[in-house]
């Protein structure tokens, strides 16, 4: 299966990812999705941008195939997992 990590595009491409979402979507639902992710608000802005609050919500919660199957909250424990988790939201409609 595809290493998502591996894809990962560079810190300079998902910064500039989050400074596009956070001209529209840095906002309270964005704060209550960074609560859930530990605080990780670049990666709560984006979420939030791309499934609002409540998908996003109960998204992070769930086995997702694109993480090999783990969840996105599994993700924030390990660096390279969060590079995964980045890919993958990068990559999401």
């Amino acid at each position: 299966m595809e290493r998502l990590e591996d894809e990962y595009p560079g810190d300079a491409a998902w910064q500039s990812s989050v400074n596009l979402y956070e001209e529209d979507y840095l906002d309270d639902d964005a704060r209550t999705l960074a609560q859930a992710l530990g605080g990780h608000l670049d990666l709560a802005v984006i979420l939030r941008g791309k499934r609002g609050l409540e998908e996003g919500l109960w998204w992070i919660e769930q086995k997702v195939p694109a993480l090999n199957n783990i969840t996105p909250l599994d993700c924030l424990a390990d660096p390279t997992l969060v590079k995964r988790l980045r890919t993958a939201l990068m990559r999401m409609p």
